[in-house]
């Protein structure tokens, strides 16, 4: 039973991680074009 809940946590641990780097991902995005427009350049 005790093997069932760790694999359980395991799996379910995963989308909480994904989520958190796609949210870090997003907003790191939307500071650099932010900071781009108010520069009037280009994010490329």
């Amino acid at each position: 039973m005790d093997n069932v809940f760790i694999y359980g946590l395991y799996v379910l641990i995963w989308p909480a991680i994904t989520l958190g780097v796609l949210v870090l991902i997003c907003t790191a995005t939307y500071r650099d074009v932010k900071k781009a427009k108010r520069n009037n350049k280009d994010i490329l």
